[in-house]
């Protein structure tokens, strides 16, 4: 099937870059580790428990943009070498329909992301359980996934824009994606997002089909 190796050629490119995140991504973790542990070095543990669980003080604020920067830099080495080249209009003219050649890309993409915020969020549920309750666990997910979702907004997002062929609605594409992924960044308490969390994830799917819509006016646009 051509969908596969399609597939295996965008893993290809990007996988060093990937690695190189999810290496990164790694790296913050255990920086989230240190400052926390310093938590407890500095004040004694009830103090710190007080902060974290009735206070509302995050203790891993440093994982705040990284899924949305790990995002755009995945978009952007996938998606930039295709269009500065026009390598994607001839994949567009391979004998499958482009929707599910475009779909091919985007999943490989957001699998990629998907697995460092799987590394990013089991390493916050690690290093929370490792110095407060279960209920801190929960709390400290539900208020990481809007971010998380925000990565997956950014990526979307910055697919959407880089695809299109017109710079007008380029630029107008990067402002829609900026308000999605904006959404995901709005003040609440931590683990506030709970209840809008299936408003806020339906923005983000409908960035999915939007998606095809720059990548057919790519493949069909004319080229004097």
């Amino acid at each position: 099937m051509i969908l596969k190796p399609i597939s295996l050629k965008e893993y290809l490119k990007i996988r060093w870059l990937w690695l190189s995140l999810l290496a990164l991504n790694g790296l913050l973790m255990a920086y989230v580790y240190v400052e926390t542990r310093r938590l407890f070095i500095f004040d004694h543990a009830e103090i710190v428990w007080y902060r974290v669980m009735q206070l509302g003080q995050v203790h891993y604020h440093h994982l705040k943009c990284a899924p949305l920067i790990t995002g755009l830099l995945l978009a952007a080495i996938q998606y930039l070498p295709e269009m500065i080249g026009e390598r994607l209009r001839l994949s567009l003219h391979l004998p499958v329909s482009p929707h599910r050649l475009v779909m091919a890309h985007v999943l490989v993409g957001l699998t990629a992301l998907g697995l460092v915020i799987a590394l990013d969020l089991s390493a916050l549920s690690l290093i929370t359980a490792r110095f407060f309750p279960a209920e801190a666990v929960a709390t400290a997910l539900l208020t990481a996934l809007p971010w998380c979702l925000a990565g997956m907004a950014a990526y979307l997002g910055a697919t959407l824009a880089l695809l299109e062929p017109g710079y007008r609605l380029k630029l107008f594409n990067l402002a829609v994606a900026a308000g999605v992924a904006g959404l995901f960044f709005r003040p609440a308490e931590p683990g506030g997002y709970l209840l809008q969390w299936c408003n806020l994830a339906a923005f983000l799917l409908l960035l999915i089909p939007a998606v095809l819509l720059p990548a057919y006016r790519f493949r069909y646009r004319r080229v004097s």
